[in-house]
């Protein structure tokens, strides 16, 4: 195997080596010298090559690590424990040998895993679920000490879980920065035991998303009135889909003393006019985030109001407010000029031209999204490739009037587009062809379902995208099948799966 040098004196390149991506719970380690704490004996050669940094090294234990606790082999357990020195041959394998001691027969092979770094083993376990985390505490000494490190429960998240007392507590005594249950359940839960999550970690807590739970544990009402108690230092609330009504917005409002509030997201809560303005005027200098989509009790005039107490909002959400009418529009046009995401799906009174005149105020928008908005034709397309060239996701499905020709501007004139939904549109095969010739270099994800699109042209976007993560094709009467996408874009998923 060739080592490059580079102009500052030897050093290898991590991309020759035959790894592949560990998980991002690596990168602190990797990023920070000194990390790597060498094994009893290292006896690999490259490991041993001076022209190796020591976070090229850790990176190639991590993914051997991975793929051993992965696939469980013989194979690997007998290159893990061999005496036998390796040789820069054995590089091409993807396997990593290392030299352990030798040990007793009857020592179990779990012994010889303990022996791997910290850092090797916090790697892995950052890729564990966080109550599976709660588990392997339970297993011996090291790894209670292991899955209690406090960079593993920065970020705490659990989806489609049982949630009980004893977890909360366990979660909350790790002094979480973020906290994220979606679609979680919470009968056995107590309004007690959630009363000591956060009086556990009150003082660290900055991000709550309590999405679409159920139970009465996890209540929005009883959220925001412990949120208002307990949570000083929150700055990003998010209670969508949780039942809560401005029985739990007032709580929180006299008690939010100290808190500054930056993004509120109360998606599908039915919160009045009367309580969302006293919530924003309470936090009208820190708000920038503001999320009511499905909020039906909301009137126009109180949205209008929202726009003069808050001018430097940068991101919007009032999809299906049906009270929203063209006056509220208009004056969001000429007030919000900071946005960079706006979400106005299926709303009667949008138009191309109302859209012309916003996109003009707003060339930095990042994120527009149009679903289901009956006004929205080519028109707006042609708008967006005109005054929005660094536009980076769009939505406009469900807007029959889009065809071939808005596709054909926006793929011309957006060139680093990463999201792009035309489900249920008009598009075709002209558009896709354009669109794979023209954006490949950034686009990310694709949705076409229900669209009248060919499989040679599906084929093609996926051979020019070498970015493409998502494609979407419910709907959609010709598709490639699996082997032929694989030949071509090896990584991309695609559902559903052909």
């Amino acid at each position: 195997m060739e080592l490059p040098e580079t102009g500052n004196g030897p050093e290898l390149d991590l991309d020759i080596l035959p790894v592949r991506t560990t998980g991002t719970g690596a990168t602190k380690y990797l990023d920070s010298p000194g990390n790597l704490r060498p094994f009893v004996c290292w006896d690999h050669a490259l490991l041993n090559d001076p022209r190796v940094t020591e976070q090229q090294k850790l990176r190639y234990v991590v993914d051997w690590a991975q793929i051993l606790l992965k696939t469980r082999s013989d194979l690997d357990h007998s290159r893990a424990s061999s005496s036998s020195p390796a040789s820069s041959e054995h590089y091409p394998s993807g396997k990593l040998n290392v030299t352990f001691p030798p040990v007793p027969g009857s020592v179990a092979v779990f012994s010889q895993w303990l022996r791997l770094p910290d850092e090797v083993w916090l790697s892995i376990m950052s890729l564990l679920p966080h109550t599976h985390l709660s588990s392997l505490a339970q297993v011996c000494r090291r790894t209670h000490r292991l899955a209690g490190d406090h960079t593993l429960w920065t970020a705490v998240e659990m989806r489609n879980g049982a949630l009980t007392e004893r977890w909360l507590t366990w979660a909350g005594g790790h002094r979480p920065r973020s906290v994220s249950l979606y679609r979680c359940s919470s009968v056995s839960i107590a309004p007690g035991g959630l009363e000591t999550f956060f009086s556990r970690c009150a003082a660290s807590l900055q991000e709550l998303n309590v999405t679409s739970c159920i139970g009465p544990g996890l209540h929005g009402n009883l959220l925001l009135r412990l949120i208002g108690q307990w949570c000083k230092r929150l700055t990003n609330l998010n209670v969508s889909w949780s039942g809560a009504t401005d029985a739990g917005l007032t709580p929180l409002i006299q008690n939010a003393t100290g808190l500054a509030l930056e993004a509120v997201v109360l998606n599908g809560c039915q919160v009045t006019d009367e309580a969302l303005l006293n919530l924003i005027r309470t936090h009208r200098k820190s708000l920038s985030t503001l999320e009511v989509f499905g909020c039906h009790l909301l009137s126009s005039s109180c949205l209008e109001e929202v726009y003069q107490l808050c001018p430097g909002l940068r991101h919007l959400n009032i999809g299906q407010v049906p009270k929203v009418n063209a006056r509220c529009l208009t004056r969001m046009t000429s007030q919000l000029r900071s946005l960079l995401s706006l979400n106005l799906t299926g709303l009667q009174a949008v138009s191309d031209a109302l859209l012309d005149r916003f996109l003009q105020q707003c060339p930095g928008l990042q994120s527009l999204t149009l679903s289901s908005c009956p006004g929205v034709s080519d028109r707006t397309l042609h708008s967006i490739s005109h005054r929005t060239p660094h536009i980076r996701s769009l939505d406009v499905s469900g807007c029959k009037a889009v065809s071939d020709a808005g596709v054909r501007s926006v793929a011309l004139g957006c060139r680093r587009l990463q999201l792009l939904d035309l489900s249920s549109t008009s598009a075709g095969n002209r558009g896709l062809a354009v669109l794979a010739d023209e954006c490949n270099e950034d686009l990310q994800t694709v949705k076409l379902s229900f669209c009248h699109v060919s499989s040679e042209n599906v084929l093609r976007l996926c051979r020019r995208c070498k970015r493409l993560k998502v494609l979407h094709l419910y709907g959609c009467a010709q598709i490639p099948s699996e082997r032929e996408i694989r030949e071509v874009h090896g990584s991309v998923k695609v559902e559903p799966l052909p």
